[in-house]
């Protein structure tokens, strides 16, 4: 079996043995992928929180940063020296929301490789359309193809397509146009992009997302961080 290049192989069978460890005690695999994205979910919480806050810490500096822009718009080098300077003032990190992201990415190409290469799932029934976790859940085909879309209109890969923008719109940061713009076609590029891979892959990262979802409005209220707006 070919579960990807060195890096990601170890993890690609840790996962299988996790979900065939599980399998032996539920018997249906989307039941079992439930489970595993609520585990990881867990697992993550910290560093999920932590963003969090990260990100209520940078809309607490968006005024300052403004500041900034203003009075060195015609210098960008000490613009960026006097906002990294802001940064460590303030103990910042403007990477930390992106942690969260950065762990997933691993993962998510370990499962796609587990979905696309291990026997036992090939045919794994879930419910109703979704009838084998190793397959793209087509419903339906076009008349034409679309690039990097295909021709089959698959179901789980637009409905994380909705709860990726309702996660965007739930985020407390203030974009820019551009950063609005780029979210969005992120969004669109993940639908087209995940529309032909395994059902079994979209459904875990959809379900990922209504966990993140719902951790965002009711288990992680970050209150507003008023110390970084009163430090100076």
């Amino acid at each position: 079996m070919n579960f990807g290049f060195s890096l990601i192989r170890p993890i690609s069978l840790g996962v299988l043995w996790l979900l065939k460890s599980f399998h032996v005690w539920i018997p249906n695999y989307g039941l079992v992928l439930i489970l595993f994205s609520v585990l990881v979910k867990i697992v993550v919480f910290p560093l999920t929180k932590k963003s969090y806050q990260s990100s209520k810490e940078m809309q607490a500096l968006q005024p300052e940063i403004a500041k900034l822009k203003e009075k060195y718009k015609n210098n960008p080098q000490k613009l960026n020296k006097a906002t990294m300077g802001l940064y460590k003032e303030r103990g910042v990190n403007p990477l930390g929301g992106c942690l969260p992201i950065l762990i997933q990415m691993p993962l998510l190409i370990s499962l796609f490789q587990v979905f696309r290469s291990t026997i036992e799932l090939r045919g794994a029934h879930f419910v109703g359309w979704i009838t084998d976790l190793s397959a793209p859940d087509v419903v339906f085909r076009l008349p034409f193809s679309v690039p990097l879309y295909g021709d089959g209109v698959a179901i789980l890969p637009l409905i994380m397509g909705v709860t990726m923008f309702i996660q965007q719109k739930m985020m407390p940061t203030q974009a820019s146009g551009q950063q609005v713009f780029m979210s969005y076609f992120m969004t669109g590029f993940f639908v087209l992009l995940f529309n032909g891979f395994p059902s079994g892959l979209n459904l875990y990262y959809t379900l990922f997302n209504v966990l993140t979802i719902l951790q965002q409005k009711y288990l992680t209220p970050v209150a507003p961080t008023k110390s970084l707006v009163q430090k100076k």
